[in-house]
Formats: C-alpha cells, structure tokens, sequence
C-alpha cells in the first residue's frame, strides 16, 4: 500500500502494511490533527475568524461578517441507517450545522449539501433524504442553494456547509473565559445515543438572544461531550474549571442508559457526546441576569460550575470533596 507522509516540504514516498497504517491512527488524534493544520495556516486580512471555533467569520463588508461552518456525517459513526430512518439522517445533517452557528450566537441562513450514494441508491431514498433535510431548513428558515451528488463504493456520507450572518452582532468565540466565570449550559445531558442525537433542537434562538442581550464570554455546542468541549473553551482561553457534581443536569435518558452499559447517570452526562446543547461562561452579575430571565423557560438554563485560574477540569463531588477529572468524549482518528 502507498502511503506519503509530508513532513515540512519534504514528501516520502514509502510502502507500509495495514498494520503499520493502523498503527498510525492509534497514535493520531482528530484534535491534534486540527492542532497541526492551525498552526501552518496563513490568516487572511477578512478572515476576522479562522480554525479553532465553531463557525469561521469572513469580513465581507465594512459592518458585516459571514459565517461559515461545515460537518460531515457517515453511516455507521454519526447515524446507523439499520436504526433510524433517511429522513433522520437528513434532517440531522442540517440539524449539527445550524448548532454550530447558534454556538457563535448568529443567525444561520443558507447551506450547500454534498453527498455520496452508495451505489446502485434507490431514487426513493435519496428523496426521502432531501425531505429529511428540507424539514428542519424550512423551520429555520434555511435555504438550500447548491452542492454535489455522486455515488460510489463506500456507505452513505453526506456534507453540510452551513453559512450565516452576525445579525449586527459579535460572534461568540471559545476563546473569551476568564477567571470568575459562571459556567451555564443549556437543557439536560448524556444519553443521546436513545434518540436525541437524531432529533434535538438547534438552540439557534437561545443563542441570538443570549449574544443579543447577555456579555456571553465563550460559548460552544456540545457536540463531543461535556468535559471535552468544555476543554476547548478552557484550551482557548488558557484557564481551568470547576464544575459541581450536584449541579449537572443529568437526562432521564443518561439514568436510562446507564442501566444498559453499567456506567453512572453522571459518567454519561460528562462523556456522551452530540447533546448539541450550549455551553457557556459569563460573569456572575450577567448569569444571574440570564437565569432570572423571562426570555428562556424556566429550567433552561443551569449553573454547573465556574472557570478558575490555571488548567484542566476539577469536579466537586457532592460530599465537598474535590478531584481533577479527565476530560472525555468522541473523538475521531483515535482508538
């Protein structure tokens, strides 16, 4: 098998096994990858945003900016067609890029679909797909204005690109906790994998009006899992976290998974990933405003921790103790 690995400006032709190449992912991680992407990148003069958030942001004139998102979907990682129907898949694909434009606190607007049939696809089924995606577009008010279908040896992969505008407003970065923070999170968590990977609610409202009327710090979707987005938040903004065991908001679905894997309601709400609730840290005059606030129903929103100086997470059990945990979630390229 050929494999060439470029290393600067120098690229080696060499022959290895599969085991060598699975080898090679063992020790390769997505966000290392995306580590090592980042840092080579130039920066234009209108990319006001690059990699490193959920949405970049283009200067595409004096008072505006665009915002531009994209996720990819497989069968068999992010749905399995033997479990759900096309209709789903469709309408989750669109589903995760409006989330990630609600994490910027903008508004979403158009979006261009790529896909791949398998081969010998049914016409039924690819339109049962596209109704699947034109469900959730004409509820959020999103066109869809172009993209690409092509089939082909492999399972069905399908590609969001998702722009936005910033409604006159600032988008959210991950990058902006500081010390002192309230870290809120929206709805409850964990247990996705019983059905609310497939079918949760964008939060592209809560987001317009937490950006709208609220000093949001950073904020993020939870797409990857608790701990792990909330390390990207702290990652950016070089501080660390408390978060409180008694003040996670544990879904009835996380209690009943854990009767099935064994692991605790709590392990579920921190580690399970594609909750697609967001994820913030403000200060504490602006969380308190935000909790008593008549524009969210009560309960939304919940207080889960704070942001401390240095690095990493720290859990406060329930019984005052306190511990540095881990942070855990999917993450792709990784074994």
């Amino acid at each position: 098998m050929l494999l060439y690995v470029r290393k600067d400006h120098v690229v080696i032709n060499c022959y290895r096994t599969v085991f060598d190449l699975l080898s090679i992912r063992v020790f390769m991680g997505e966000f290392s990858f995306i580590k090592w992407i980042r840092k080579r990148e130039k920066r234009r003069k209108d990319v006001i945003l690059g990699i490193g958030d959920d949405c970049a942001a283009i200067n595409v004139s004096s008072d505006k900016l665009c915002l531009i998102t994209t996720d990819m979907l497989v069968d068999g990682i992010h749905f399995d067609l033997k479990k759900c129907t096309i209709r789903d898949v469709g309408r989750k694909a669109v589903a995760c890029s409006i989330s990630d434009v609600a994490a910027m606190g903008c508004q979403a607007t158009v979006a261009v679909i790529s896909i791949c049939f398998p081969e010998h696809t049914a016409e039924k089924f690819a339109r049962e797909l596209y109704e699947g995606i034109w469900s959730i577009s004409d509820e959020y008010n999103i066109e869809i204005v172009g993209g690409d279908i092509i089939s082909g040896r492999s399972r069905l992969c399908i590609n969001v690109t998702m722009l936005g505008r910033d409604e006159g407003l600032k988008p959210i970065r991950r990058s902006g906790a500081k010390g002192g923070d309230v870290i809120l999170v929206t709805g409850t968590l964990g247990g996705s994998l019983l059905g609310k990977h497939l079918h949760f609610e964008p939060r592209l409202k809560e987001g317009l009006l937490l950006n709208k009327h609220f000093k949001i710090h950073a904020m993020i979707d939870i797409s990857d899992g608790l701990t792990a987005d909330l390390n990207h938040i702290l990652e950016e903004s070089s501080v660390g976290a408390i978060l409180y065991e008694d003040q996670i908001p544990i879904s009835g679905a996380a209690v009943k998974l854990s009767k099935k894997t064994g692991k605790t309601p709590l392990y579920h709400a921190l580690s399970d990933g594609e909750d697609y609730e967001l994820l913030m840290t403000l200060s504490k005059g602006q969380a308190n405003k935000v909790l008593n606030s008549v524009l969210f129903e009560k309960g939304m929103i919940g207080r889960i921790g704070e942001i401390a100086n240095g690095s990493g997470i720290q859990m406060m059990f329930s019984n005052g103790n306190i511990r540095r945990i881990k942070p855990h979630g999917y993450e792709h390229l990784k074994s």
